[in-house]
C-alpha cells in the first residue's frame, strides 16, 4: 500500500484531513473553498541561508531561501507551513515577487505558468508544542512534506502542519 493509499485509507481521519495530507493542488484554495475565507500569507521568516535539506541536492555554496509562513484566515491561522526553495532554480520574477509580496508560493507558480511537479515524500502525526502554539491550538497536528520538482531538479521542500482538531 503506497502512503496515499495509507492515508486514504485511514477513517480516523476525516475526509477534509485526508484531502489536505494528500492533495498535490494548491492548498491556499483547498483552505479558502472549506473556510469560506480570503486566505493569506503570514510571514514569520524569510531569508536566505548557505545549503539546506539533502534532498534538494544542492551544489558545494548553493543558497537556499528558508521561509516560515502561517496560511491563515481573518481570525485564525490554519496552517503552518516551512519552505526551503532553490531560488536558482526559480524564475527571477517569481524569487521578486516572494520577497516582495505576500502571495502564497502555489499562486505564484501559477502566475510565472511554471511547470512543476509535487512528490509527497512524507506524512506524519506529531506533537510540535512550538507550531501548535502559533496556530492557537493545543494538541496532535497532522503533517506532510513534499518535493517541488521543476526542469528536472528539486526546486523546493516544503513542510505543512495543521492542527488535526481543526479539520475532524
Amino acid at each position: 500500500m503506497t502512503p496515499e493509499q495509507a492515508i486514504a485509507a485511514d477513517k480516523a481521519l476525516s475526509l477534509l484531513q485526508r484531502t489536505l495530507l494528500i492533495t498535490d493542488g494548491t492548498v491556499t484554495q483547498l483552505l479558502e473553498l472549506f473556510t469560506g475565507e480570503k486566505i493569506r500569507v503570514q510571514k514569520l521568516e524569510h531569508e536566505l541561508v548557505q545549503g539546506g535539506p539533502d534532498k534538494l541536492g544542492l551544489g558545494a555554496g548553493e543558497s537556499v531561501l528558508s521561509r516560515v509562513i502561517l496560511l491563515r484566515g481573518a481570525t485564525q491561522p490554519y496552517m503552518y507551513a516551512h519552505s526551503w526553495l532553490v531560488p536558482a532554480r526559480m524564475p527571477a520574477a517569481m524569487q521578486d515577487a516572494m520577497r516582495h509580496t505576500d502571495t502564497p508560493i502555489g499562486q505564484l507558480w501559477k502566475t510565472s505558468r511554471l511547470e512543476t511537479f509535487r512528490e509527497i515524500v512524507e506524512y506524519r502525526r506529531e506533537q510540535d508544542p512550538g507550531v501548535s502554539a502559533l496556530l492557537g491550538m493545543p494538541g496532535p497536528l497532522l503533517s506532510r512534506s513534499y518535493l517541488i520538482h521543476t526542469g528536472g531538479k528539486p526546486m523546493g521542500l516544503i513542510a505543512e502542519k495543521f492542527p488535526a482538531a481543526l479539520f475532524a
